[in-house]
C-alpha cells in the first residue's frame, strides 16, 4: 500500500532523488519522499479542488486551476524549482555517457505554468480510478469536463531526461507523473470548496 501526501503537508525540500533508471528513449532520476521518521519510496499528493479549465482529449492533457484564492499549487510551483535547480547541479552526473544534442539551458516542462497544473491522463481510462458522488465509477472522457471541481490523486515518479536513438539526451526534460484517482467533487460542498 502506498500514502499520499495532502499537497498542504507536501514540503518538495523532503523530496530526495534516486539513481538515473534507464528506459526506452529516457532516464528517469526517481523521487523519494523523507520527512522525520517517515519515508516514502514514492511522492504521491493529493491534491485539493480544482477547477478544470480546459482539457485536450487528443493529447490526454487537463489543465486545472485554484477555484479560491488559498494558493496551495505554490508548493508545486516550489517543487518545480528544486527540480530545476537539482537538474542544473546534477544533469552532468545523470546524464553520465550520453551524448548531448545541445549546450543550451536545461528546459524543464513545467507542470504548472501561470498559475494552472497541466497533468496528463492515462491512456488506458480502465487504469485510472474515477469517482462521481462518492460511488467508483468506470472513467470516460465525457466524465468531466470544462467548470468542474475535482479532487485528484498524483504520483510524482522521478525527472525523466528525454533521449533519442544513440543514447543522445535532448536536453529536455519534465516530471513524469501518473495521475492515480479523480474525485468529481460537487461544487455546492463547502468541504471541499
Amino acid at each position: 500500500m502506498e500514502f499520499g501526501i495532502p499537497l498542504t503537508k507536501f514540503d518538495p525540500n523532503h523530496v530526495r532523488w534516486g539513481n538515473p533508471r534507464l528506459g526506452p528513449f529516457r532516464r528517469t532520476i526517481p523521487f523519494a519522499y523523507e520527512e522525520g521518521q517517515i519515508h516514502f519510496h514514492s511522492v504521491i499528493l493529493s491534491l485539493q479542488p480544482l477547477k478544470i479549465v480546459e482539457m485536450d482529449i487528443m493529447r490526454n492533457q487537463i489543465i486545472l486551476e485554484e477555484s479560491r484564492k488559498l494558493s496551495f499549487l505554490s508548493k508545486i510551483e516550489q517543487f518545480q524549482t528544486l527540480v530545476q535547480h537539482s537538474l542544473l547541479k546534477h544533469g552532468a552526473q545523470w546524464t553520465e555517457g550520453c551524448k548531448k544534442a545541445t549546450e543550451v539551458a536545461i528546459p524543464l516542462q513545467p507542470l504548472l505554468k501561470n498559475k494552472r497544473l497541466c497533468l496528463y491522463l492515462s491512456t488506458q481510462a480502465d487504469s485510472l480510478s474515477f469517482f462521481n458522488e462518492g460511488v467508483a465509477v468506470p472513467f470516460s472522457d465525457t466524465s468531466i469536463k470544462p467548470g468542474d471541481l475535482i479532487r485528484i490523486t498524483v504520483k510524482l515518479q522521478g525527472l525523466s531526461l528525454q533521449m533519442v536513438e544513440d543514447n543522445i539526451w535532448t536536453g529536455k526534460s519534465r516530471i513524469q507523473h501518473h495521475i492515480l484517482q479523480i474525485y468529481k467533487v460537487s461544487k455546492d460542498d463547502d468541504d471541499f470548496v
